[in-house]
């Protein structure tokens, strides 16, 4: 049961996730391309999202609900009210009579869905151990380097981490394995040289080198990237997973470039050169490299070279967040809240009724006059007091219908599954079993008489004693009450869905309003009024997005409470048929249900 549960909620949320990330990278692509002036960290952190929207969609239980579809028009049949039961998806045909009947009858896991499951699991693990196989050779590879010896490049390169904020300078060693410069490890870094750098790389190409390393320190790229690459492991199916990790690793290659460009005396053709000087490697699975991994990495890094005037802070910020709101926050679309019902047309008062004892079935009096149907009858109208019959139980409530149809009602096994009651009367009808044995009984009904029909294999009875109709009615009463509390925990969810789409249609108002100011500072240049208006909608987003955090956290206590309440209701269904079982072999070997 806790595999079939685990398969349950993570095939749908894979799916979901990658489905909204298809969207997602369709977005942050079209934002790169019409905003071609975008610096390479806004870029960077675009794609970074992308990975974060992976993992969050994967976690998250709780997706915010878009009530996109139209609402879902509600059904009335009549004669017949339907019963919580019913809206609760319970059947009670499906329910056992004991708990290892009922551990038997839960539903078996489809084979094609485990089978996927397994295939995921076996490609995460496969993934995982490639991973730990470069995590390994890269520990190797830094076990064999020796330690850095030169002096004036240590000094040099402390006081380059300290110009750019960092505690202490990564540990320097040199190693004969590499050909360009690396780091190595997000946890105690280190710093590898080629051997001979000295010789290999002018002054001024090694400080542009240690600097391009040093940046990525200072950016916390190693801690960072941890997140695309978790992403890969888990969507390891999803080709966009892998480009969104690839675009991530350009772009943060282009921020660390183009922070070399902007604190040092060379331009970019002295830095094209050392790029195309350091050439192709491979990159260490648990660290970076200066070089690229293959030339079409290394030409678009040269490209990004030309871009000397990004956009503003601004817009990039906003273009940032209009990613973050819209597309980070796992969504699920709904049907939009069904319209409430029109009231149903007010039943004819009936005449005054002198009190009488509240009992379960009162009997008909020869001198009461018929009264008119009501949905709530606690007596017979316009009729003297009638006492009680002389042993009928106390019913807990008349005045709610409890209706439940299913095509096997009780379950004894297969030599006697052909097996139903009905049970008719003015306040309640149980039907447990097919919609032809209900139509049957009530063929069988004389008038408005309480009566209780019965079917076992070709053999019908019928029972017409209001002490075993009370007894039923009794049996299924929990049933009720568990159903009228599912029933305004739903109104619950469902107005907390609403506000949710509420909130969801203003984001993404504010989303096309961000984008639209975006692309027109881009076309005119910055304007101080529109830079105001920007704040204002980011403000507004966070605050948007505080109010979904809460209602999601109360979507998901309430799904937790019907959960309970369907184990409940479960639980109160087997009880109920152990029990009326049990009434209806009493009534048949006794002698009361009359054969027809």
């Amino acid at each position: 049961m806790a595999l079939a549960h685990l398969i349950e909620q993570l095939l749908p949320r894979l799916l979901a996730a990658s489905v909204q990330s298809t969207l997602l990278v369709a977005l942050v692509w079209a934002l790169c391309r019409l905003l071609p002036r975008m610096s390479p960290d806004t870029r960077c952190w675009l794609w970074w999202l992308v990975a974060l929207q992976l993992v969050v969609g994967l976690a998250w239980s709780s997706p915010i609900a878009l009530p996109l579809l139209p609402a879902v028009e509600q059904m009335t049949v009549m004669p017949m009210q339907v019963a919580p039961l019913g809206e609760a998806g319970i059947a009670p045909a499906q329910i056992a009579d004991d708990p290892a009947q009922i551990d038997a009858a839960a539903p078996a896991v489809w084979s094609w869905t485990l089978a996927l499951a397994l295939v995921w699991l076996a490609g995460v693990v496969a993934m995982i151990a490639r991973s730990l196989h470069g995590l390994r050779a890269s520990r190797r590879l830094v076990a064999a380097a020796a330690p850095c010896e030169d002096r004036t490049l240590m000094q040099a390169l402390a006081l380059a981490a300290d110009a750019h904020g960092l505690r202490k300078a990564p540990e320097v060693r040199v190693s004969d394995a590499i050909a360009s410069p690396q780091l190595i490890g997000p946890w105690s870094p280190v710093l590898l040289l080629p051997e001979g750098y000295a010789r290999t790389l002018r002054a001024d190409e090694l400080d542009m080198a240690l600097t391009h390393e040093l940046v990525h320190l200072q950016r916390r790229d190693l801690w960072l990237g941890l997140l695309p690459t978790l992403a890969q492991h888990l969507f390891w199916f999803h080709p966009l997973a892998h480009y969104a990790a690839r675009e991530y690793g350009l772009a943060r290659e282009g921020a660390c470039d183009a922070a070399v460009l902007a604190g040092h005396e060379h331009g970019a053709h002295a830095y094209g050169a050392l790029l195309l000087r350091l050439g192709i490697a491979p990159r260490p699975d648990a660290g970076l490299a200066s070089a690229s991994p293959d030339y079409t990495f290394l030409k678009r890094r040269l490209t990004m070279l030309q871009t000397t005037r990004p956009l503003s802070r601004a817009i990039a910020l906003s273009t940032t967040l209009l990613v973050a709101v819209v597309g980070v926050m796992p969504y699920r679309i709904t049907n939009a809240a069904t319209p409430p019902a029109p009231p149903a047309p007010a039943a004819p008062e009936a005449p005054p009724a002198p009190p009488a004892p509240p009992a379960a079935v009162t009997p008909k009096t020869p001198a009461a006059p018929p009264a008119p149907p009501m949905p709530v009858t606690p007596a017979m109208p316009a009729a003297p007091p009638a006492p009680p019959a002389p042993s009928a139980p106390a019913s807990k409530s008349v005045s709610r219908h409890v209706t439940t149809i299913s095509s096997n009602a009780i379950t004894r096994g297969p030599s006697a599954a052909d097996e139903s009651f009905v049970l008719l009367d003015d306040d309640h009808t149980i039907a447990m079993g097919s919609n032809s044995d209900f139509a049957e009984a009530a063929a069988s009904r004389d008038g408005e008489e309480s009566m209780l029909w019965i079917r076992r294999g070709d053999i019908r009875y019928v029972v017409r004693d209001s002490v075993t109709s009370a007894r039923i009615r009794a049996a299924f009463d929990d049933i009720g009450e568990l159903g009228v509390q599912q029933g305004a925990l739903g109104e619950r969810q469902g107005a907390l869905g609403t506000e949710q789409g509420r909130l969801g249609k203003r984001q993404g108002e504010i989303g096309s309003r961000l984008a639209e100011l975006s692309l027109r500072a881009a076309r005119d240049g910055d304007d101080a009024a529109r830079n105001r208006a920007l704040e204002e909608l980011q403000s507004e987003t966070r605050s948007l997005g505080t109010q979904m955090g809460a209602l999601a956290r109360e979507q998901a206590a309430l799904a937790g409470e019907q959960g309970e309440l369907a184990k409940l209701q479960t639980q109160a269904q087997a009880r109920a048929n152990r029990e009326a079982r049990a009434i209806v072999d009493e009534v048949i070997a006794s002698g009361r249900a009359q054969r027809l």
